[in-house]
This record gives structure tokens, sequence and C-alpha cells, in this order.
């Protein structure tokens, strides 16, 4: 019951912006543009829930355990760079340009959580038995041949909370979220985001013990 409560209270997380989104965008009819916005929202706001996960809330490891909130942690991951994905290309086969400032940095962010999700599947992730010769195999070739191992991919995933920050720039930088247009829209994911990285730093700077 308490896994049924939490995959349902996290999949609801996006609609509030959602609702918010559509209404300042002034239709409910979803075409090209209108889901390329919601794609971007839904995503956003499953990036800010990565670092509610990453903060490993007491709650949540009660509903799903240690190892079943890592292994969602990891799932979503790649839900939402394939989510981000969708999202620019909505935009860009709408006509937006994928020259202004704002496309720019929402395809170099996708690039880097792109790295990062590759990164953590090859050195961090549990590996199920059958394929650890091929992980072993692949992590030796990838420290050979580019220096990378468990350490620096650790390393490397602290990126995503600049990536998090940069994405939320790009979101901002949209028309739908102009102040003038979408104020209560653009907030909730200011906080949202505000709210997921605080409770990762308290997590952090409590020395990684489970915080909530």
């Amino acid at each position: 019951m308490k896994r049924i409560l939490f995959f349902l209270s996290y999949m609801l997380t996006p609609l509030p912006p959602v609702f918010l989104y559509l209404r300042s965008l002034g239709t409910m009819s979803l075409y090209g543009y209108t889901v390329s916005v919601l794609l971007g929202i839904i995503a956003i706001t499953f990036i800010s829930n990565q670092f509610i996960l990453a903060a490993r809330p007491r709650l949540i490891i009660r509903a799903l355990g240690l190892q079943g909130l890592l292994a969602f942690h990891g799932i979503m991951a790649m839900i939402i760079v394939l989510l981000a994905l969708v999202h620019m290309v909505l935009k860009l086969t709408t006509g937006f340009p994928a020259s202004s400032l704002q496309a720019i940095l929402g395809i170099v962010i996708l690039a880097i959580f792109a790295v990062i999700v590759v990164l953590a599947v090859l050195f961090l992730a549990k590996v199920p038995e059958r394929a650890a010769p091929k992980a072993r195999a692949l992590r030796a070739r990838a420290k050979e041949k580019f220096g990378l191992d468990y350490g620096r991919a650790r390393a490397y995933h602290n990126i995503s909370v600049g990536a998090g920050l940069g994405i939320l720039v790009h979101a901002l930088l949209a028309y739908s979220s102009d102040f003038t247009v979408n104020p209560i829209g653009s907030s909730w994911l200011i906080a949202w985001m505000g709210l997921s990285l605080g409770l990762y730093a308290r997590y952090r700077i409590r020395g990684r013990k489970f915080s909530l």
C-alpha cells in the first residue's frame, strides 16, 4: 500500500505546474507546442524530484526500501532524458530556432544529463549477476581509454546539481514562464526546485543521514 501511495503521489507532482502553464497558454487543447511545453514542465518537475530521491527521505525508504529507491532513481533519470529529448524535438519541429540562448542552454544540459545517466548506469548502478562480466569489461575499457572509474563517475554525477539549476533557467527563459504571463507557474517551478535542492543539501551537510 505504501508503494502504491508513493508512486501515485510522485506521478501527480507535475499536475499543478502543468495546469498553471496550460492556463497561462489560454488553452486546454493539446497540439505540438502545448505538448512540448507540458513535456518540459513534467521533465523539470521530475528533475527536481530526483534531488528529493537523492536525499533519501525516510518516508520514501519506508515505502520502497533503499534498493528500491535507488533503482527508481535510476529509472526516472532515463525517463527524464527521454521526455526532454521529445520536448526538444517537438520545439524544433514547431518552428523554434535551435540558435537561441534558451535552446542552446537546453541542448547542452540535455547532453550533460545524458552523459551523467550513461556514467551512472556504467559505474554506479547495481548490475544484474548475468550482466556483471560485460559490465566489468566495459568499466575496464572506460578506465583504460578515458580514465573513468567509480570515483570520477560519482564526482561527475554531482554536476547534476548545476545542471538542475541550469534547466530551471532554461525553463524560466521561455515565453510561457514570463512572470507577466505566468507568475504562479514560474514561482511554482522555482519553489519546487528550491525545496528539492534544499532537502538534498541538508542530506549532504548532515553526512548522508536520512532526512524527514
